[in-house]
């Protein structure tokens, strides 16, 4: 074993930043797809998130569509959502005359309240709300309306249209900003800085090369600054400068191909803090990579995974609540759940199918159930060979909570914190009976014993909630505290250390 797979299993062996006791059963999955049939969809790739965008503690699923969206064969049209109410039951609405792209959800404007971004190719809109192949609206807080908030976006040269979408504080002002990849080919990679007014700057961007659509963020190399994994011929990692601009991170990962890595997802595997990378192989088996602290170089740490195959995208998530990040891969109908065992290999632990032909249209994974636990929604192409569309699923976890937990999942231990910055906290909480819940988080800058100051209370138990971190001192001992409560009860969940720079 060389000194760099050596210093990755010294990370793992440090033990899953969780302190509480831990899960071992193994993920099961039923459908869970009522009210989602409509509106219909068509064809070709989409994005799906899950958000809480009505504030009533029930993840919902968001998406601006596939091709069918605005209006082309279908009722599809602009921003869609499916309202949830925390048992895997669904309810429609739509807003806005335009589509087929990718989608992002944060507060732009720090009023408290979602707001959505995207990067489309149908930019069918009007009057500012979806007539450019990138924008953001201004949400209300119940998900029905929305304001144009986007001057500025996709006007350097995006003639074709955009796609994967993502917001990340790129700058390191307590703003989000917003990036997109390229719908396909040729408008390249942009990343824009939020003014706070309504205007975005451009900080980074090329046009050309080919894409296969997907764009996640993270910390590869655990600096406080924004990343990005980009499904782009060009280039697969961003690396973040604290300012809006990016330098490749790719190093010894292996050729992208003239399309570039595909399947592309971020997450701490290991649990060192720094970002590691899955993607789908060209011959369509699912990798991993970590990379060492010290070291820009990247690591394969594969073992268990397939290294062949129709997998089309992966997900890095911990699936079975165990404090290890896991893999989600799906291709040609069927989905499937490794498990990571805290050393080096992955355990297949979970499958299941969808009807064929099953190719992949989007898929997001996320507790909408409050059993503690990632559900799973898939958009996949199904049907006869000239008579198939696209349909969306909702799969939930079916372990049912024996006793009321809450877990805080993002940021991972020992992560770098920049003063000033966004910060998004991530939990999962196991409700039995899933009865209303309500989420107290706090924040020490002195370590695992407090002081303590309150960051947000009385929230509604979504899974994320988005700040800004502000502090009076700078160190390496700051911890959060999450309490969840219900009637009859509460539950804590002390996470860190973090280290907090300026």
């Amino acid at each position: 074993m060389n000194l760099i797979a050596i210093s990755l299993a010294l990370a793992a062996a440090a033990g899953p930043p969780f302190s509480s006791v831990r899960d071992t059963l193994p993920p099961r999955y039923v459908e869970s797809s009522i009210g989602l049939g409509s509106p219909q969809w068509d064809g070709g790739r989409t994005m799906l998130r899950l958000a809480d965008l009505n504030l009533d503690g029930h993840p919902d699923i968001v998406t601006v569509g596939d091709h069918g969206s605005p209006f082309v064969n279908t009722d599809m049209h602009g921003i869609t959502v499916w309202f949830g109410d925390g048992s895997g039951q669904w309810q429609p609405f739509q807003s806005g005359n335009f589509g087929y792209g990718g989608v992002a959800v944060g507060d732009v404007n720090n009023d408290g309240l979602p707001d959505v971004g995207w990067g489309v190719h149908h930019d069918y809109g009007s009057g500012g709300f979806g007539d450019r192949v990138m924008g953001v609206a201004l949400g209300d807080g119940t998900g029905m309306n929305w304001t144009p908030w986007d001057q500025g976006l996709g006007v350097n040269g995006q003639t074709w249209g955009m796609f994967g979408t993502e917001f990340a504080d790129l700058n390191v002002d307590g703003r989000l900003d917003i990036a997109s990849v390229s719908f396909g080919c040729c408008d390249g990679f942009h990343a824009y800085l939020n003014n706070g007014d309504g205007t975005w700057t451009r900080s980074f961007g090329f046009l050309g090369g080919n894409s296969t659509m997907d764009v996640a963020a993270g910390d590869v190399n655990n600096d406080g600054y924004a990343d990005f994994a980009v499904a782009h011929q060009n280039g697969t990692i961003y690396l973040g400068d604290g300012q809006g601009g990016f330098t490749s991170g790719d190093e010894n990962l292996p050729p992208g191909g003239n399309v570039g890595r595909r399947g592309v997802a971020l997450g701490d595997v290991n649990g060192d803090a720094f970002d590691d990378l899955a993607l789908v192989n060209s011959a369509g088996g699912v990798e991993v990579y970590l990379q060492a602290p010290g070291s820009s170089q990247w690591v394969l740490w594969s073992e268990g995974l397939p290294a062949s195959g129709e997998w089309e995208a992966t997900k890095l998530a911990d699936m079975n609540s165990d404090g290890w990040t896991d893999v989600v891969a799906f291709g040609s109908g069927r989905l499937a759940v490794w498990l990571f065992d805290g050393d080096r290999t992955w355990t297949g632990a979970a499958t299941f199918t969808v009807p064929n032909p099953g190719d992949y249209a989007a898929m997001v994974v996320g507790d909408a159930t409050h059993n503690g636990r990632p559900d799973i929604a898939i958009v996949s192409d199904q049907g006869s060979l000239f008579n198939s569309r696209n349909k969306l699923q909702f799969f939930r976890e079916t372990t049912e909570p024996r006793a009321l937990r809450i877990r805080v999942t993002g940021p991972p231990r020992y992560r770098t914190i920049r003063e000033g910055a966004v910060l998004f906290i991530d939990w999962t909480c196991a409700v039995p009976g899933n009865v209303p819940a309500r989420v107290k988080l706090e924040l020490s800058e002195a370590g695992r014993f407090g002081p303590w100051v309150t960051i947000g209370e009385n929230l509604p138990n979504s899974g994320r909630y988005q700040t800004r971190v502000d502090v009076t001192q700078y160190n390496a001992e700051a911890y959060l505290r999450a309490t969840v409560t219900t009637a009859s009860g509460s539950a804590v969940d002390v996470a860190g250390p973090f280290s907090i720079l300026p």
